[in-house]
Formats: C-alpha cells, sequence, structure tokens
C-alpha cells in the first residue's frame, strides 16, 4: 500500500506543500489551537484532508529538520500507584493539547532503572522530562539537564539541584493539616506510619506531622514507624498491634498505599475506625467511600499538579526559565476521625 506524502495532502486540499507543512508541525498554544500562519478555516480543512487519507507525520525527518520532535518523557516511580497513574493521564491529556507525544517509563524506586530510562529517553531525542525523583537518581537528573534536555521535578525535590523546574504539593503543609485535624479532635496520642524512601514528599509530610504535634505541646508523643515499600503488610499489622497495647488513638498515613494496608490490616485484627483507631489517609480512592467508615484523607490537586508540570516543561523547551510552583492540598473529611466524646 502506497504511504500517504505530504504532497497527496496539499494536492487533495488544493494548497502548497509548504502550507501543509506549516500546519502539520505547528504546536499548538494552552487554548488548544494552532499556532502557526495559517487562516484558521485552511488549516482545518487540511488536517480533515490529513486525517481522512491517513497521512502519518515523519516524526524522525521532523526532528531533523527542526531540532525538536514534539515528545516529552514522564517517568514516575510506579506508573501503576494510583496517585502516578492519575497524574499521568492529566499530563497527557495537556500535552496532546499542546500538540506533543509523551513517553513512560517507571523507575520503580530504583536509581539504576531512572538512570537507564533516562538515557533511553535522551536517546530517542525526547525535548524534555518530567520526573519523580528517586533516592540517589540525582545524577542521572544531572546529566538530563546537563545534556540541555529541560527536566521538570514532579511531586518530590531534590534540594539545592539548581536549572530543573519543580511541581510540588506543600507537604509540610499536608502533614500539618492531617494532623491538626486529628489533634482539634481531642486526641493526644497521635503517629505516623510512613516508608524508608528517603524522598522528599514523605519527609516533609513528617515534618508537618511533627510541627503540629509541638506546636500543641505534644512532641513527646509524637512517633513515626517506618516500613519498607511493597512490603509494608506484616510490618504495619505489628505496628497496629502494639498501638492498642499502649493505647494510641490515631494515624496518619501519608500515603494511598500506606491507607490501603491500614484500613486492610484494621479489617483483619477485627478493629475499627474511628472506634479503636482514628485515621486520616491519603490521596484519593475510591476504597475510601467503600470502607465501612467513610475515610478522612488529604487530596492533592492532580489535574493542576499534572498541567502545570506540561506547562513548565513547554515554557522551558521555548527558552524560558524554569519555574518552581508549590500547590495546596485539600483535605475531605470522612467517618475515620467522627470521634464520639
Amino acid at each position: 500500500m502506497k504511504r500517504i506524502t505530504i504532497r497527496d495532502v496539499a494536492r487533495e486540499a488544493g494548497v502548497s506543500v509548504t502550507l501543509v507543512s506549516f500546519v502539520m508541525n505547528a504546536k499548538r498554544d494552552k487554548d488548544g489551537k494552532l499556532d502557526c500562519p495559517v487562516n484558521e478555516q485552511t488549516a482545518k480543512r487540511v488536517l480533515e484532508v490529513a486525517e481522512r487519507l491517513g497521512y502519518k507525520r515523519n516524526f524522525a525527518a521532523a526532528s531533523l529538520r527542526s531540532g525538536r520532535s514534539n515528545t516529552i518523557a514522564v517517568i514516575p516511580n510506579d506508573i501503576s500507584n494510583k496517585f502516578f497513574a492519575g497524574i499521568s493521564r492529566c499530563i497527557e491529556d495537556m500535552a496532546h493539547k499542546r500538540g506533543y507525544t509523551v513517553f513512560f517509563a517507571s523507575s520503580e524506586e530504583s536509581a539504576d532503572r531512572l538512570s537507564s530510562a533516562i538515557d533511553a529517553v535522551i536517546a530517542h531525542n525526547v525535548d524534555g522530562i518530567i520526573v519523580a525523583p528517586v533516592t540517589g537518581g540525582e545524577d542521572s537528573i544531572t546529566r538530563a539537564r546537563d545534556a540541555k534536555v529541560p527536566v521538570v521535578l514532579l511531586d518530590r525535590d531534590i534540594e539545592g539541584i539548581q536549572g530543573v523546574g519543580k511541581v510540588l504539593l506543600d507537604d509540610e503543609a499536608a502533614g500539618q493539616m492531617a494532623t491538626g485535624l486529628l489533634l482539634d479532635k481531642g486526641l493526644t496520642k497521635v503517629e505516623m506510619i510512613s516508608y524508608t524512601l528517603g524522598i522528599s514528599s514523605l519527609s516533609e509530610r513528617e515534618a508537618g506531622y511533627r510541627k503540629a504535634m509541638m506546636d500543641r505541646d505534644l512532641y513527646n508523643n509524637a512517633r513515626v514507624h517506618y516500613t519498607t515499600y511493597g512490603k509494608a503488610e506484616a510490618d504495619v499489622e505489628n505496628v497496629i498491634r502494639d498501638a492498642m497495647d499502649r493505647g494510641v488513638q490515631a494515624f496518619f498515613l501519608p500515603t494511598y498505599s500506606l491507607s490501603a494496608t491500614v484500613l486492610s490490616v484494621l479489617r483483619k485484627l477485627g478493629l475499627r475506625t474511628p472506634e479503636d483507631l482514628a485515621i486520616v489517609g491519603f490521596d484519593e480512592s475510591d476504597i475510601y467511600s467503600l470502607y465501612s467508615t467513610t475515610v478522612t484523607h488529604i487530596v492533592q490537586p492532580l489535574k493542576e499538579l499534572g498541567e502545570k508540570s506540561v506547562e513548565v516543561l513547554i515554557n522551558m523547551i521555548e527558552g524560558k526559565p524554569a519555574e518552581s510552583i508549590i500547590l495546596k492540598p485539600g483535605l475531605i473529611p470522612g467517618g475515620s476521625t467522627e470521634i464520639k466524646k
């Protein structure tokens, strides 16, 4: 079957090859409109003809001509994680609106895998990278930056790194918000379970928890229990059993996976929330409304995080300086903190 070329589209649309090239290679502005010096109706006709004929743009050739591939890479820690799955969809929608194709890869919390992924996407001539850093991943991110590939850090920060964009949640405020809600209920023995990942988002949520406890003169009651990502259930069960023996009243759980694990362990042990333990979870999930008691949880503005990360990256691709954007968390109340006095 004959490959449809740009000349076929031009002939069918009754315009020049140059005009078709302008349309097919045009970027889109923030409203999704083509940014090219072609009449809007003519551009629309060209696009309709190209779609009807089945024309496929030759990205490799276009990249050689322009130095741009109109592709970006997104590298979260785990694409199946509910938070990153949700935010990746927002990124993809926004990127498509701006005329970019998105490649995805996961680091699985491994610095080596992150390094391999970054090398691979640079080799494929992506225009920029959105990445959730992992512990030990600073060198590979610096390598991308030094190769003049724009990089935006998403959700997790690297202290002291220069020349990269950042789109982050105010994680310390999130920790304070969650803990403060429990303390406002009159609880004093509030603890936290976290992961041993060494990432900024968890460290700052922990800092917010400790600050809230300190502000109420309860710092001596502050206690953070650590477990390993992906292997938490046995650890969490031991933590919950010990907490019940010590009279702990509540837990702040700084990730969705820890929230789900704690809910599972409570059911296994025949415990109820908030009667036995009040809890505040993190991120949105159907499980929070389907559980026997709805769960109070911190929410991140996924759509805004995704869209802002694309916006910051495209601005950098177009030669504008890197920006740092910090977004505010929200809180959805549920039955897991409805303490009966």
